[in-house]
């Protein structure tokens, strides 16, 4: 098939003769005059730009607030799609917007269109119970002139109390049936495969094709530089690489499955990942955004890295010679540069069960709490006996090698065979200095860099003397928790 087919506000579209780098965002807006979304950064920081995707996969199947700016067309193949437009229905304004004007939530009116539609994923979510769900559910929508109280009391108003109304309705009836999409305009092609067994035979054929799955960071790239590649292959329609389980020995996450949905998962099952994963990126990008795409780019500042190598977790990968597993940690040969071969994906994620005789904790330090690139990550990883002897440790950093997850091997080799006490970690946080050669740029200089890698494991010593896996506060003022001061 030669056409994207998907729909928008309930109309069918069929889209053909467009470039397919062109972004959901300015098919709204230039093609087919759907302005009430707005543009702002074009690069998913603002939220200005915040539409619905009714995942009809997801079980149960729910809306789900997405940028626009990051989508691209043939990503649209098979979705269903909700803007502004949509929400009154009958000349009746939608809760959300009664809500707006009710709770004076609005000024200017240039961000409201993106608040609102946040504020209606909000509104059928029933799992918002705490208040830094409310907090993260508004991560990605920024406003300069009507203040944040007014919309976190519609968030407090709204969350689940979407029932029995023409949305509610929607979310039973069937998704979209599409076949495989091969899209072709002038000189680039963009493959979404509907299987597996496709994406392999593709990427055997066309090793040099740039893969994409949620796009939030090749979108960016080419609404800043323009297009990278003439060949592409999405694999967000393959269900089978969009999974989630657990059992005795590991946690297994399939390539794609959504980080908001793996934020939810390991809440209470891998706790040093779940804490990352709430300062990692706004709500929106989370929504599309997974994990291979992450740990693929290799990006010494990624979040994710180090936490899957502190746990040693494992990556699949396949192509039609078969499947191979290895250690994330092997995975990263170098900087931006992975052992994947041309004709291989990656499958997914298995992520050990942390034993109970282990702390652990993973640490963002960026110049602010939300939606930024990290200075300086870490997880760290302690297993002590009976006696208080450590017996294993992994200190694995971002942002101060080249490598994503670098292992601080000086600081590790101080830790083991000694007791877990202040001396120890004292003697332990000098070494890691040695670890390491970061650089200085925007973010950080080279002295801060190593001076809070330091200071990070000496704070993962205080904060698991009372739990060894703490879980994050309502709204701490970093990943560091010290005591229960807000």
């Amino acid at each position: 098939m030669n056409r994207i087919q998907c729909t928008i506000n309930d109309r069918t579209y069929d889209i053909e003769g467009l470039p397919p780098t062109m972004s959901l965002l300015h098919y709204l807006r230039d093609i087919i005059h759907l302005t009430g979304t707005k543009e702002g950064c074009n690069e998913g920081d603002c939220g200005t730009c915040t539409v619905i995707l009714k995942d009809s996969d997801s079980q149960p199947p729910r809306y789900r607030a997405i940028n626009a700016c990051l989508i691209l067309l043939p990503m649209l193949h098979g979705k269903q799609i909700y803007t502004i437009e949509a929400l009154a229905q009958s000349g009746k304004r939608h809760p959300v917007q009664a809500a707006i004007l009710q709770r004076h939530a609005s000024q200017c009116g240039y961000c409201t269109p993106g608040v609102a539609m946040s504020l209606f994923e909000a509104t059928y979510r029933h799992d918002l119970r705490e208040p830094w769900q409310y907090i993260e559910q508004m991560s990605g929508n920024l406003c300069r002139c009507t203040g944040y109280r007014p919309i976190f009391e519609c968030v407090r108003t709204l969350a689940g109390t979407g029932h029995d109304d023409a949305f509610t309705h929607k979310l039973t009836e069937p998704p979209l049936a599409v076949q495989t999409l091969d899209y072709r305009y002038e000189n680039t092609r963009f493959f979404v495969p509907n299987t597996l067994e496709e994406a392999l035979e593709f990427k055997s054929a066309y090793p040099d094709a740039t893969i994409v799955s949620g796009a939030s960071d090749v979108a960016v790239i080419i609404n800043k530089h323009g297009g990278q590649s003439t060949l592409y292959m999405s694999l967000s329609n393959i269900q089978a690489l969009r999974h989630l389980s657990a059992d005795d020995t590991s946690l297994h996450i399939g390539a794609t499955t959504r980080l908001a949905d793996i934020e939810s998962f390991v809440q209470e099952r891998c706790t040093p990942l779940g804490r990352i994963l709430r300062f990692f990126a706004s709500h929106q990008t989370k929504q599309v955004a997974c994990m291979s795409g992450s740990v693929s780019s290799a990006s010494p500042v990624g979040d994710i890295a180090p936490v899957l190598v502190a746990l040693n977790a494992t990556v699949t990968l396949g192509s039609l010679r078969g499947t191979r597993q290895l250690r994330l940690e092997d995975f990263f040969v170098g900087y931006r540069k992975t052992c994947i071969q041309s004709d291989e994906i990656v499958l997914g994620f298995d992520i050990p069960n942390i034993p109970q005789n282990a702390r652990c904790a993973a640490y963002k330090v960026s110049k602010r709490l939300e939606l930024d690139i990290s200075s300086v990550s870490a997880c760290c990883y302690v297993e002590t006996d009976e006696a208080g002897i450590v017996t294993a440790a992994r200190l694995a950093y971002g942002g101060v090698s080249a490598l994503p997850g670098a292992r601080a091997k000086l600081a590790e080799a101080a830790l083991l065979g000694k007791p877990w006490n202040e001396d120890t970690i004292e003697h332990a946080a000098q070494m890691v200095a040695q670890d390491f050669s970061p650089i200085s740029d925007v973010r950080a200089s080279a002295w801060y860099r190593k001076e809070v890698a330091c200071n990070l494991l000496r704070g993962f010593y205080y904060e698991t003397l009372e739990e060894n896996l703490p879980k994050r506060d309502y709204r701490p003022t970093s990943t560091v928790q010290l005591g229960n001061a807000l």
